[in-house]
């Protein structure tokens, strides 16, 4: 593609040809308002220059809020129908989309959209993003980039933008808080405290695994093989828009086996004696789900209220009120704690890679790291006189 400089009164526009994505042809465009022929001469060479490259997108009256919701949001949808996409990745983007970006920036033209307008638009997120007129959290605001950015992007692969502005933005990096866990002694005593517990299994599996929330409630007992002490994680529960759907593990490294301890082994032995006395109990009006983890009728337990049962048993132990997944930190920091090497607590945990259980678990990689070294030197110089 070539195009040319017309004068047109007292500025100069330019006509090129180039292919429209959308419909697979070429078509003349005109551009105008150059007020010197120098100006449109370079925004011509411009043109070309993506053209060639391969990143030319035509122009369009299309405001962010139109393509959001015409066409980025539906094609999330159509990604979880066809198992490309979870369905809380999904939910996830919408809510930050429709309540954070569309409201301030919706208006705006896509292809004017520029990295500082975004910048603007997390500065004033994290001043008083929340309705209330506090501020975000800068875990929050970078969610919505990380939003915008998937969604410029796919707008590039669309022909619509010739460049994704978000990635020469600076968005705020999430701040990393201190994580709610407790120590060795307090799981020993929550689980003394909850081992009449009708749901005492379910605790002690979060406490031996470091199992998520969602895996534990969606497992099965065809996952189990308790003579073998092995579990499979294969189904988990998520909530979306405080529905429950069934999902496939989060990544390849999720869906994993697991080792199972004695007592653990034990207590999901007892577990299911109680469940099929209770099957029995209920007779034809108990619902057979194939759940480890079941109401008295059989029917699943809503993860959410999986949570407030956990937390009221954490209170009536006299124990520090922490998040559920509060104890699978728990059981990674002991594990390593206890030695366990740091590639096998991350293939437990069902981490993607190593280098995420590393960069969660730092501090505990440093503490086990100084006492490596105070041991090797007492084992080789002995121990100092006092």
């Amino acid at each position: 593609m070539r195009g040319s400089i017309v004068k047109r009164g007292k500025g100069y526009s330019i006509v090129y040809r180039a292919l429209d994505p959308s419909t697979g042809r070429a078509k003349q465009t005109w551009k105008g308002g150059f007020a010197t022929k120098r100006e449109a001469e370079a925004a011509l060479k411009e043109i070309v220059s993506q053209v060639d490259a391969g990143t030319y997108a035509r122009p369009t009256k299309q405001t962010l809020a139109q393509y959001l919701t015409g066409d980025w949001l539906p094609s999330l949808d159509a990604a979880v129908k066809g198992g490309s996409l979870k369905a809380s990745t999904a939910a996830f983007y919408r809510g930050l989309v429709n309540t954070y970006v569309i409201p301030r920036i919706g208006g705006v033209l896509l292809t004017r959209l520029d990295a500082p307008m975004l910048n603007k638009l997390y500065g004033e997120l994290l001043a008083n993003g929340k309705r209330n007129g506090t501020g975000l959290s800068t875990t929050s605001v970078h969610g919505c980039h990380v939003a915008v950015s998937r969604a410029l992007g796919d707008a590039m692969r669309w022909g619509k933008l010739s460049r994704n502005v978000a990635a020469m933005a600076d968005p705020p990096q999430p701040a990393k808080k201190e994580k709610d866990v407790w120590s060795a002694e307090q799981l020993r005593a929550f689980a003394a405290s909850v081992a009449e517990d009708r749901l005492s299994a379910l605790w002690l599996l979060a406490m031996t695994t470091g199992m998520r929330r969602g895996e534990m409630c969606g497992l099965r007992w065809v996952d189990l093989d308790l003579d073998t002490s092995k579990l499979s994680v294969m189904v988990a529960k998520v909530v979306v828009d405080y529905a429950v759907l069934d999902e496939t593990p989060k990544s390849k490294s999720s869906a994993r086996i697991i080792g199972l301890d004695p007592a653990t082994v034990q207590a999901l032995k007892a577990h299911r004696r109680r469940q099929l006395e209770e099957r029995m109990a209920w007779g034809s009006a108990w619902t057979d789900t194939g759940l480890v983890f079941v109401r008295e009728d059989g029917l699943g337990y809503h993860p959410e209220r999986v949570t407030r049962k956990f937390q009221a048993a954490a209170g009536r132990a006299g124990l520090p009120v922490i998040p559920l997944h509060g104890i699978r930190h728990s059981y990674a920091t002991a594990g390593l704690e206890a030695g366990v090497p740091l590639k096998v607590m991350s293939e437990r945990l069902g981490h993607s890679s190593i280098s995420i259980t590393g960069d969660l678990y730092s501090h505990v990689r440093e503490q086990v790291d100084q006492d490596a070294a105070d041991k090797t030197a007492t084992y080789i110089f002995g121990k100092e006189e006092a």
